[in-house]
């Protein structure tokens, strides 16, 4: 059976039945979701024949796995769930629907036991229970619009997480609000992360961005700069997941826009750039001029002054260490290409940016 008829398979299923479909490859990978995005359970057992589900049995509801095979090599799994009634049923109908109608499966039930709590939750302190259940939910549609690349909402999404009681938090360790507040911010970065991997963005990309953030957490001087740092992240994370959404940049554009995000900080020639992206140089100029609106220079040194605003934010050094950071051999060309595209010069940029660092 083709992937597409799977897909459509998994659709109507979903559809009839008011269960959550989930298509997943041999790694248990989604393909497709047709449904609500609940967590999976950890099956400790999964189908090895065509003709076996498996029952995974939880407080959420049941879950159905059912192996998809071609030629007796698995290829992927049908996951259905959670089912509140009729799993048994709803099982027959997921074999029916791959196997045939004169096809029966055998269920083989994994009750996943719900392990002893070392923690007494009527004994320990909470917040207000209304308020964390908005806390949660707030989260929950801030990860999706970061997920989504939906620039548009976010700044609602920040303005509605920041609102709830944050300042509580604050005093998690007593009389070191500074040091709470970075705990909460190293917390948000990895939520911004965790949405933006959701995004289908590459951990390559995530881990660079994520570190950067890092520094700038633990540089933090003040608690002024904690607000600034949480629009920040949400808003850098959702836009390089808007980017992704809307990049139609052709293979070799895209192979070379890779080759400079991770190499800008070198000297980089046009000749250097066309071999990473399997292409010859005059090929590659025209394509990007024609696709980005820049040449390939124009963009590297727009790029590296957008590197030098973080470094000149973020980080307690000269304007000569960042012109050199992010690969600008030439101070006085630094300050001038670094004008063209902000209007000012590093330094005053330096000082009217209010870094969150001392200097």
């Amino acid at each position: 059976m083709q992937w597409a008829e799977m897909k459509r398979i998994t659709a109507d299923l979903a559809q009839i039945s008011g269960v959550s479909m989930r298509l997943c490859d041999a790694e248990l990978a989604t393909i497709q979701l047709s449904g609500d995005d609940a967590p999976l359970p950890i099956f400790r057992m999964l189908p090895t024949t065509s003709q076996q589900i498996e029952r995974a049995i939880t407080a959420q509801g049941d879950f159905l796995a059912l192996g998809i095979f071609a030629e007796q090599q698995l290829t992927g799994y049908l996951i259905a769930g959670p089912c509140a009634t009729e799993s048994y049923r709803l099982a027959r109908i997921m074999g029916h629907c791959l196997l045939g109608a004169d096809q029966e499966v055998t269920i083989h039930d994994d009750h996943i036991k719900v392990p002893e709590l070392a923690v007494d939750l009527a004994a320990t302190d909470s917040d207000n229970d209304a308020l964390v259940v908005r806390r949660y939910a707030s989260q929950n549609r801030l990860m999706a619009a970061i997920a989504q690349g939906d620039t548009a909402r976010l700044p609602e999404m920040i303005a509605e997480t920041s609102s709830l009681d944050v300042e509580t938090f604050f005093s998690r360790i007593p009389n070191r609000q500074l040091r709470s507040a970075k705990n909460i911010l190293y917390v948000f970065n990895t939520m911004c992360r965790i949405a933006a991997e959701r995004g289908n963005i590459s951990p390559v990309v995530l881990d660079r961005v994520s570190s950067h953030y890092a520094v700038a957490i633990e540089q933090m001087r003040s608690l002024d700069y904690h607000q600034r740092l949480v629009d920040e992240m949400a808003t850098q994370y959702c836009e390089i997941v808007a980017a992704r959404r809307d990049n139609h940049y052709s293979r070799k554009v895209n192979q070379a826009l890779q080759f400079i995000y991770r190499h800008y900080q070198s000297d980089l020639s046009l000749a250097e750039i066309a071999r990473a992206a399997q292409a010859a140089p005059t090929y590659l100029s025209r394509c990007f001029k024609q696709e980005t609106g820049e040449t390939v220079f124009e963009f590297i040194n727009r790029y590296r002054v957008r590197m030098a605003q973080q470094f000149l934010r973020h980080r307690p050094e000269s304007v000569t260490d960042v012109a050199f950071r992010v690969g600008f051999n030439n101070v006085t060309y630094f300050n001038r290409t670094f004008k063209r595209y902000t209007g000012m010069t590093p330094l005053a940029y330096l000082r009217g940016s209010t870094p969150t660092v001392a200097q």
